[in-house]
Order: structure tokens, then sequence, then C-alpha cells
């Protein structure tokens, strides 16, 4: 198993101006070159998740046009190379995902492709299976598979064994996610399984806050320490 990133890099991490973030995308580029970073992803939520959020609170998300994106620079002289992806959700069995914001496609070659157990409407017992049928269809665009080993969604369903064999065979890395030790929802049982037959690992901080930015990936490599 090796590290697919640096421990200058972040590639999954949300904003209050797309999604779900506490900071907006200026502070999160300049918090992160206080932080040593040198390159990130802000991969905010698809737009099932963003109309999740309108149902089941009436927030209102995107607060900024996604387009403004597309000439989009760091005002900030740290050195911080900022990119934008998408943190795309599996849909059902069948492998569909949305990889949508608005009306837009996004996140080309920059998907963090999830399952969250509030938006994905096929069965729970077939979640293996909606995990391959996706990285087969979208295996191109997928950076890594976003938090695997979350009990909040399906670590305690997904064949963890496969699932690695399945993102090796496309070069994909499976997510360590930082967010989820600071949250107390990692799962530590699907974790060493994860470790232990994966053939390459991305640690991300998942940040939605300066709290993770600052803690999370910390926290998941002296997890990772423990190991070595």
């Amino acid at each position: 198993m090796r590290l697919a990133t640096g421990r200058d890099e972040d590639h999954h991490m949300h904003s209050s101006d797309f999604s779900d973030g506490e900071v907006t995308v200026e502070w999160i580029s300049y918090l992160a070159g206080v932080l040593g970073l040198k390159k990130i992803t802000i991969t905010d939520h698809s737009q099932e998740v963003l109309d999740l959020y309108r149902r089941m609170n009436g927030r209102i998300m995107p607060q900024r046009d996604r387009r403004t994106i597309t000439n989009w620079q760091n005002p900030h002289n740290n050195g911080v190379e900022v990119e934008f992806g998408l943190e795309a959700d599996i849909i059902d069995e069948h492998g569909n995902v949305c990889t949508f914001m608005g009306e837009e496609d996004q996140g080309e070659g920059n998907l963090i492709l999830s399952a969250h157990g509030l938006v994905y409407r096929g069965d729970s017992a077939k979640i293996t299976q909606a995990y391959t049928k996706a990285i087969e269809r979208f295996h191109d665009r997928i950076r890594a598979i976003g938090h695997p080993t979350s009990r909040r969604d399906f670590s305690r369903e997904v064949d963890m064994v496969r699932l690695c064999h399945v993102a090796r065979d496309y070069g994909i890395p499976l997510e360590i996610n930082g967010k989820d030790f600071s949250n107390g929802n990692m799962d530590y049982k699907a974790l060493d399984i994860m470790l232990r037959n994966a053939d390459q690992v991305m640690v991300n901080s998942d940040a939605h806050s300066v709290y993770h930015l600052r803690y999370a990936k910390r926290v998941a490599y002296d997890f990772l320490r423990t190991r070595t």
C-alpha cells in the first residue's frame, strides 16, 4: 500500500460558496497556505446533496454562481495551486452517479466518488455492485473513492476487499478521511481491511470547517504512523 499524494496536498474539501462548508473558497485558499499545503481541490457536493439539504431544512445552496470558478485565481501570493472538482454521489446499484451541480456537469478528472446514505436510493445490500459499476463507468474522472470507511454511510455493508481490488484495477486510490477521525465516524475494522488490501490510498481532510482544515489530516497521519 502506498500514499497517492503527499502531506502538502488535500483533494477533498467543501466551501460555503457552493455547498455546506463554513468558509469561502478564498479563505480556504488562504488557510491552505498558512498550513503549508501546496495543492488543493475544492470538491463541493453534487446537486443530489444540495437538493437534500433544501428538502430537509430549507437551506438553499450554492450561494454563488458556480460558473465563477472558470476564471477564478488564487488571490493570495502563497504558492497554493487551487483546483475545483465535485464530490459525486452514487445513486443506485446500477452505477448511476450524480456528477452535476445545477445543470452543469462538473469535476472533469476531479471527482471524489462517494456513497452517502441519505442520497443512495438503491438496495444497500448491493452497495458493492453500485461502487463497482460506478467505477467502471466513471473511472477516468475519479481521483479517489470518498470515505469508504465511514460508519455514517456503508462501511458495514460494502465488501471492502472487493472494492479495493476494483479500485486497484483502475488505478484509483481509496480515501482515508480525516473528518471521520475527528467526528468519531471512522469504522476502524473497515479501515484495517482497506489498509491491508488497497494498492494506494489518499489522505484528505473532507474539511467543512477551519477546525477540519487544521486538524483532520493531522489525525489521519498520526493514525497511519501507529501502523508502521
